[in-house]
């Protein structure tokens, strides 16, 4: 009994840390306003984080000619510019704007003036390529509505629009790319090898697992996920007289708090768990603490695919009916993250 109230205190205590800290942990997302400023336009950041992220997956297929490279994303980015209004595509477009002259810009000067390294101007570039993708998604997405207002704040902008008929820009965009303020789905599994060490002794082993969390996005960075997971690892085990392979089961409710940065995110975790074998059905519980760095590629029918490396450290209480026991875990994990 003592157990599971000190248990449910930590589960408390860490959703109180996610909520709390998120806002002064996370790292300032583009169109962030310093201390003292009137709020951030929401919408604005939503679109550079989407944009942002479509540029860095383009940029690890290998980035050539500017043309051929902004056709490929085109899609994805007329689907996030669509969505948002004039009004925010003119001031993401002055965001970028700002950040290319904070940086040293045009790129190409600050190019010639820095010995023609192109690792000093990669944060430049990079600023400069999502401008550019913004600026031709603009030009593709028409003035978003037939107004005179409309068509003043976006000069540039093609009369006939590229964008669906069905998809309305909205002052509410957040991004298509991200879980920022929305509720979603996680599928995650993966093969996992183990290490199971009690009483002095300690058994190699594989396995995997597999879980099912709900999430919430706190914000353009930062995303809480709680469910339950269930996973076995089958042990080598060696006497004198046999060979066997006993299986271990472990059934847990972890609580995850990921950290997005563009394409890459890293996570930690904390579990509540049971831990029994095939020999021993009687349950023990546990307590297990992890952490992953994983990679996404962009939502495909509402769909974003990761992929991972995960390690993490479980410790089962001793009981009447086995003894304490330290399991490591370390594996690839892969996520389908549902924006439901």
């Amino acid at each position: 009994m003592g157990y599971g109230c000190a248990l449910a205190r930590g589960a408390a205590l860490a959703a109180l840390v996610a909520m709390t800290a998120a806002p002064s942990a996370q790292a300032a997302p583009p169109g962030t306003p310093a201390e003292g400023a009137p709020p951030r336009d929401l919408a604005v950041v939503g679109l550079l984080v989407d944009l942002e992220k479509m540029v860095e997956v383009q940029q690890s297929l290998g980035w050539t000619i500017d043309r051929y490279e902004l056709d490929e994303i085109m899609s994805p980015a007329l689907m996030s510019v669509c969505s948002a209004t004039p009004e925010t595509r003119v001031a993401a477009l002055a965001a970028l704007d700002r950040q290319i002259h904070e940086r040293g810009g045009p790129v190409e000067e600050a190019f010639r003036r820095r010995g023609g390294d192109l690792d000093e101007v990669a944060d430049l570039l990079f600023a400069t390529r999502v401008r550019a993708l913004l600026d031709e998604a603009m030009r593709r997405a028409g003035h978003g509505r037939d107004t005179r207002e409309a068509r003043e704040t976006c000069a540039t902008c093609e009369t006939s629009s590229q964008c669906p008929f069905w998809l309305r820009p909205s002052p509410a965009f957040r991004g298509r790319e991200t879980d920022a303020y929305r509720t979603t789905l996680n599928l995650e599994g993966g093969g996992l090898g183990a290490l199971e060490a009690a009483q002095g002794r300690v058994l190699l082993g594989a396995g995997g697992s597999a879980r099912l969390l709900l999430g919430r996005g706190l914000d353009e960075r930062w995303t809480f996920l709680a469910g339950g997971e269930f996973g076995g690892t089958a042990q080598f085990e060696q006497t004198a007289t046999k060979t066997r392979f006993p299986i271990s089961f472990t059934a847990a409710l972890p609580m995850v708090l990921r950290y997005h940065a563009r394409t890459w995110h890293y996570e930690g975790e904390l579990a509540s768990l049971a831990y029994f074998t095939q020999d021993d059905l009687r349950v023990s519980p546990g307590m297990r603490l992890g952490a992953l760095v994983g990679v996404s590629a962009l939502r495909v029918r509402g769909i974003m695919p990761w992929a991972g490396l995960g390690i993490a450290v479980e410790h089962v209480l001793g009981t009447h009916r086995r003894p304490a026991q330290w399991n490591l875990k370390t594996g690839a994990r892969v996520g389908f993250d549902w924006d439901f």
